[in-house]
């Protein structure tokens, strides 16, 4: 990069030094643009399809159920409950990932170009990790509270103020465990016209005398973030399945527990293969191994990244498929709205003299029970 910089010293040259030295420049330039395109994979036109596609239908598919789900918690009160707290706190937490953090990601890394200013580079990019902290943090008090309803039915549950309170928290203790990654946010922008060359990078950029730091701020990252909750989670549904299966229930019971477990064990089984590889690789990139990035797998580093991280993300669309729809008080909570609302037109159109009201198709929605 050393003719990089010489350009803002060319004042003193000849015009024919000059000339020389900005031909020098650009084809310093394009050999460093060939080698970057050599070094990256997305730069194919079919990876390229293939990786926008995909984000594309998790973002939307993930933000509409999960839209669903929490609209259907917040206007159904008869779902007003515990467990229904926290699995609206994850739905709003996948819906603030769907929505702000894999566009951005996705244009990031597809372009290696910051288009969104020094701000956002400080906020969105070190922030990225809150919504998946708040997330796992959520599955993590839903398997506790089903675990004390569940192991210790006679005891106290808590309210849906506490947990009101356990939410702001989560959400609170997430931001304070971003703060070091925005310190160290740093926005790199470089402009030469005459070249036409134009960089703008928003990395996160630790001084060579904070590489402990760095080291023990990553594998906390990791631990917190998934290690520790996808143990807790694994302990108290393997708690959960041992009671269900021990405890002498009518044929109808039984039937609705094994469902119950099945559930349970495809929460902690997908929870591990989503996240695992994800959290892994991030972890092994955060050290910076030459071995890696000056292998032959490096041209696939970002595309690894890019998949890697949008099979982790899709769990915001698989978690209201496990924490909704499998739920029957929440599809139960689903019809009531569609058939309510089924309802007023109905109501509507008898006052028109079109059609009568059919008492019979009316739902009770006192007969509604929550979790």
């Amino acid at each position: 990069m050393g003719h990089f910089w010489t350009y803002y010293e060319m004042e003193n040259l000849t015009e024919e030094d000059y000339a020389d030295e900005m031909m020098k420049i650009m084809d310093e330039f394009k050999n460093i643009s060939n080698d970057v395109k050599d070094n990256n994979v997305l730069e194919e036109k079919a990876w390229r399809i293939f990786i926008i596609t995909l984000y594309a239908v998790v973002i939307v598919v993930g933000f509409v159920k999960n839209l669903v789900v929490f609209t259907v918690i917040v206007k159904s009160k008869q779902l007003h409950t515990v467990t229904n707290i926290f699995i609206a706190t994850l739905a709003l937490s996948d819906i603030m990932l769907c929505v702000f953090n894999l566009p951005f990601q996705l244009h990031y890394q597809m372009t290696s170009y910051w288009s969104f200013g020094r701000i956002l580079c400080h906020t969105i990019m070190p922030l990225f990790a809150v919504p998946i902290f708040v997330s796992t943090a959520a599955m993590l008090m839903i398997a506790i509270d089903r675990y004390m309803l569940i192991v210790y039915p006679f005891m106290d549950r808590m309210t849906n103020k506490t947990a009101i309170i356990i939410v702001i928290l989560i959400v609170v203790l997430t931001i304070c465990f971003a703060i070091p990654s925005i310190l160290h946010m740093q926005l790199h922008e470089v402009d030469i016209p005459e070249v036409n060359y134009h960089s703008s990078q928003c990395i996160e950029n630790w001084p060579s005398s904070s590489r402990t730091e760095q080291f023990l701020y990553s594998t906390g990252v990791f631990v917190v973030q998934f290690a520790v909750p996808l143990i807790i989670i694994a302990i108290l549904y393997f708690r959960i399945f041992l009671v269900l299966k021990n405890r002498p229930n009518k044929r109808h019971d039984v039937m609705r527990n094994q469902k119950t477990n099945k559930i349970l064990v495809a929460i902690v089984l997908l929870f591990t293969i989503f996240w695992l590889p994800w959290n892994l690789f991030g972890l092994i990139l955060s050290f910076k191994s030459t071995s890696i990035l000056n292998s032959s797998f490096k041209p696939y580093i970002n595309v690894t990244d890019l998949l890697l991280k949008i099979i982790a993300m899709s769990t915001a669309c698989v978690n209201p498929y496990l924490y909704g729809w499998l739920n029957d008080n929440f599809r139960k909570g689903l019809e009531n709205m569609f058939h309510g609302r089924c309802k007023l037109k109905q109501f509507q159109r008898c006052s028109n003299g079109v059609t009568m009201h059919n008492p019979s198709r009316t739902i009770d929605v006192g007969l509604t029970t929550a979790l």
